[in-house]
């Protein structure tokens, strides 16, 4: 029973990592669907002008677009940095039923679910960049 307990104690911090990055997930999940609905809108705003004056909306789009791949790209780092916690939770498990030692891949499974989850965040803070420079095109007259 004892050795059970030890296994559940090792197991809450990569289970603590996933709930925690899946809240962040869910934001950058949110931005992504409100990203590719605001490019639905310009693209149906575009079919109703004249061909001349889309140029504004094309340059919007375009934008929208950069930020829908960054977010795609942050969103896949998110969800690999979840696989690797889960992987890391099923590796303590084995290591717990099998009694060796699985230090070094436990510690390649947490560095690589951290450096995803910053990788992942760097991408979400540039994405706000593009987001930004979008809203500076359709506040031009």
């Amino acid at each position: 029973m004892e050795d059970f307990r030890l296994l559940l104690q090792q197991t809450l911090t990569p289970i603590a990592l996933i709930s925690g990055v899946g809240l962040l997930l869910l934001s950058m999940i949110n931005r992504y669907n409100h990203a590719i609905d605001r490019v639905r809108y310009l693209i149906k705003e575009k079919k109703g002008l004249p061909k001349g004056e889309t140029d504004k909306i094309d340059r919007s789009i375009q934008i929208i677009y950069q930020r829908c791949r960054m977010m795609r790209n942050a969103i896949f780092c998110i969800v690999l940095s979840i696989a690797a916690s889960g992987a890391m939770i099923l590796v303590i498990a084995i290591e717990g039923f099998i009694a060796y030692d699985l230090f070094k891949l436990k510690a390649l499974l947490l560095i690589s679910a951290i450096a995803l989850i910053v990788v992942a965040t760097l991408m979400f803070v540039a994405e706000t960049t593009y987001s930004l420079k979008a809203l500076k095109i359709e506040l031009e007259e």
